[in-house]
């Protein structure tokens, strides 16, 4: 097991060493180690390990596509005074520089151009490692072991999510031009040119990828189980499970804007077995990775803690990114009542008065200045139940009002807040601004907010409440790296 796990590892440096070709266009090495890593079960269950820990790394789920990168573009945060563009220092001039940059869609800045290359080189990498377990995996008797058909699921699953990702950042709204172009769609292990589908194909494959996950991962369930024998088997909510393929599913649908496909597979989810909405009394449970019945599926990692404290936990205002203008405003915090209080504002910020608010969802600087951070901060997650909720009052306003606020106000109720009133959302567009207001509060930290305003083409206010983003293609598609343009590999 142990030489299994060098080789594994030897072949994630091998992939992310640098080349002067473009990424898609080159070819791995390491075929002679492919016998010895897919050689029994363990095999498979390790490479899936390694996956999902490449996934973890800082420059894709550990930092960058949740509340690095994504949440700039959603403007959550941002570099208010350019502190880590300028920095003299250099610690922060060169880690953190893109944010600037980020946050007034200059795609074309050195810095940002580095950034997005990053991101795309290394959604593809993974998307290498995923294929070389469905390569092997797609030989096997899968009856030899029952894991095996776990993993086949899992694969496929991760395969069509990560492909969701690249097409959700560099790709055009679908709703609006469903004839635009796609991205290279990977089905094979090595890094050779890939076909660039149409963005319409590239859908196809994906809803295709996780209707193949949800055949092999039928029966799959129990994903909080913690005691099981089989070791795989637990803490599915780590892996990309079935009720994560339903999930991933009824989001694709939705960015797609066929909503009653969408409302059909978050209804599955929501009716899955220990699965639910948490009390409002117990909602400190849920505001971060970890056992309990909102999180879906999630990465574990302990990597993260250095740059969110760097990034949100200094003790001088000026050494930290900085949140929205406009947080108390978004909270409502001016109508908390003793019975309807917004428990993600009091859980999440830290009023510092002058100074603004400290982001201490995943981790406060009382947790951060302790000998062991990482147990309060030890993964991240992809997917949650309320997404769910969201997607079912969308898709259930224009049919049946009074059942679409029953799912925004279960949320609203296990956040502590009281029923809307629904005078307050008798139109279409009154409806839809308060479910972005709600999405806002909800999934601060968690990336998730650029891509909703892409799928609606909604303008919105910058992180500083000064200026209006007005949408467009030039601040919703992120431009491809030079590397695949140079080569001829483009959808532009």
């Amino acid at each position: 097991m142990k030489n299994r796990r060098y080789i594994w590892m030897a072949m994630l440096v091998l992939f992310s060493l640098g080349s002067c070709n473009s990424f898609l266009d080159i070819k791995p090495e390491g075929e002679l180690v492919q016998d010895e890593q897919f050689k029994d079960v363990q095999g498979y269950r390790d490479a899936m390990y390694g996956i999902y820990a490449s996934m973890a790394q800082g420059e894709l789920y550990g930092m960058m596509m949740n509340w690095g990168l994504a949440d700039v573009l959603g403007q959550q945060f941002g570099d208010e005074y350019g502190q880590f563009a300028d920095a003299s220092d250099g610690w922060a001039g060169s880690k953190y520089a893109y944010i600037k940059y980020a946050s007034i869609y200059d795609y074309k800045d050195q810095r940002m151009e580095k950034q997005i290359e990053s991101v795309w080189t290394k959604l593809y990498e993974c998307i290498s490692y995923v294929n070389n377990v469905i390569v092997n995996i797609d030989r096997e008797d899968l009856n030899k072991d029952p894991d095996l058909k776990l993993i086949k699921g899992e694969a496929y699953a991760v395969r069509a999510f990560l492909h969701f990702e690249v097409m959700r950042l560099f790709c055009d709204n679908y709703r609006m031009n469903p004839d635009a172009g796609g991205v290279p769609y990977a089905y094979t292990f090595d890094l050779s040119s890939k076909k660039v589908y149409t963005l319409a194909q590239c859908y196809d494959n994906v809803l295709a990828d996780l209707s193949e996950a949800a055949r092999s991962l039928a029966g799959d369930g129990d994903i909080y189980n913690t005691t099981t024998v089989d070791s795989y088997r637990r803490k599915r909510y780590s892996h990309c499970n079935l009720y994560a393929a339903w999930a991933i599913k009824a989001r694709v649908f939705y960015t797609r804007g066929d909503l009653d496909s969408a409302a059909y597979y978050a209804e599955k989810v929501i009716a899955s077995p220990g699965v639910g909405l948490t009390e409002r009394q117990n909602f400190e449970h849920v505001k971060r990775y970890g056992t309990h019945t909102e999180l879906i599926w999630g990465l574990f990692t302990n990597k993260m803690y250095t740059d969110y404290k760097e990034l949100f936990l200094q003790s001088a205002v000026t050494l930290n990114a900085t949140l929205r203008a406009d947080i108390k405003a978004l909270y409502e915090v001016s109508q908390f009542t003793a019975d309807s209080k917004d428990l993600r504002y009091t859980s999440f910020f830290q009023d510092k008065g002058y100074e603004g608010h400290f982001f201490i969802r995943l981790l406060s600087p009382t947790e951060g200045a302790s000998n062991k951070p990482t147990q309060y901060f030890n993964g991240t997650c992809l997917v949650r139940l309320p997404e769910m909720y969201y997607i079912l009052a969308e898709a259930n306003y224009s049919k049946d009002k009074e059942k679409a606020l029953g799912y925004l106000n279960a949320v609203r109720g296990s956040r502590g807040l009281a029923d809307i009133e629904a005078s307050l959302v008798d139109s279409q567009d009154k409806f839809l601004k308060e479910m972005t207001r709600e999405r806002t509060r909800e999934f601060y930290g968690e990336g998730q907010m650029f891509s909703f305003y892409k799928c609606h083409n909604l303008g919105f206010r910058d992180f500083l409440d000064k200026v209006d983003v007005v949408p467009s293609k030039d601040v919703f598609v992120l431009p491809w790296p030079k590397s695949e343009q140079e080569y001829g590999v483009t959808n532009q």
